[in-house]
């Protein structure tokens, strides 16, 4: 293994400023950080984190809390959040919160104990997150791929996507477009905002199922899925992710109903997924490797308090969504 004098002799410079980059000061030029980086991982040269930890009286932790790794989407966000992490020079902790907000609950105090210096989240439910704000006073906190009022957060522009997907769909004649989602999702408002806008008729009858009545797809639920779907003559169907928008292709198939002839189908996250299924699936596109990237890079300026704001100016960032066009509609 490499010493810290030998990284500086290769990248031809001062073991103070190797130590410098290491403790990321901002007194660094973006030019001189990225060569010593690029011998540190090179040669996969470690600092004593121990030793740092007590000179910074920091863990150099970074305390991730997802819903689940079950869905791609999410993995694909984590990779990011990760690599970013490690440019920065900290670790990771992952938590998993399996959709349950008092496990989410369990799973930041396990995080707190583990001293974490930041917390990004995508939390379990926007209407009770009382135990965040209470996280938030007492370290940074950065909710990634969702927006919540009177944080730090990056997240693609549901409200957008939901009506860019309306406009494609009904700018290709559907005229009874189905939803698989949440009532309260960002997703449906920008959708439903712009079918009534188009002066078409967007009621009960065109929001099809929850998300989680789809989520095991017993014979009832399937049942009543396709009745809704004949009752109502619908003719495409926006769903709430890739998972469902592919179970929903299945169901049809397995019915003797054609995608796209007889029924378009939408998702949302543009995943592997989408290239798996027959047919691929349209998709809303979300920049993940944007999101878990400047997520990381929000919340390390707040633990090191390099921005030059107060921690009452936020970073609350919408990526623009992009709609991937394949042969389900």
């Amino acid at each position: 293994m490499k010493t810290m004098k030998e990284i500086a002799k290769m990248a031809g410079v001062s073991q103070s400023t190797v130590s410098r980059v290491i403790n990321n000061n901002p007194n660094v030029s973006p030019e001189i950080k990225r060569k010593v980086l690029e011998y540190i991982r090179k040669y996969n040269y470690q600092p004593n984190r121990t030793a740092r930890s007590l000179v910074k009286n920091k863990s150099f932790l970074i305390g991730i809390v997802l819903p689940e790794l079950t869905n791609p989407y999410f993995p694909e966000i984590l990779e990011s959040l990760e690599e970013e992490a490690n440019y920065y020079n900290y670790n990771i902790v992952l938590s998993i919160t399996y959709g349950s907000l008092q496990r989410e609950k369990e799973q930041i105090e396990m995080l707190l104990s583990r001293r974490v210096d930041g917390l990004i989240i995508n939390p379990t439910d926007l209407s009770h997150v009382e135990h965040i704000i209470k996280i938030k006073s007492i370290i940074p906190t950065v909710i990634c791929a969702q927006d919540l009022d009177g944080f730090d957060y990056v997240t693609v522009d549901h409200y957008l996507a939901g009506k860019t997907v309306a406009k494609y769909l009904i700018n290709k004649g559907h005229i009874n477009i189905g939803y698989i989602g949440y009532l309260k999702d960002k997703k449906l408002k920008g959708f439903y905002e712009e079918i009534i806008a188009n002066n078409l008729n967007f009621n009960e009858d065109n929001y099809l199922m929850d998300p989680e009545e789809i989520s095991d797809f017993k014979k009832n639920s399937e049942k009543k899925l396709l009745k809704k779907i004949i009752d109502n003559n619908i003719t495409a169907i926006y769903t709430i992710n890739d998972i469902i928008a592919t179970k929903v292709i299945n169901m049809l198939i397995k019915n003797k109903m054609k995608v796209p002839d007889d029924i378009a189908v939408v998702g949302f996250d543009n995943t592997i997924i989408c290239n798996l299924t027959n047919p691929p699936l349209t998709s809303v596109a979300q920049p993940t490797r944007e999101i878990g990237r400047r997520s990381v890079d929000i919340l390390v300026k707040k633990i090191e308090k390099t921005d030059s704001h107060s921690e009452y100016n936020l970073d609350q960032i919408f990526l623009p969504p992009r709609l991937v066009i394949r042969k389900s509609t």
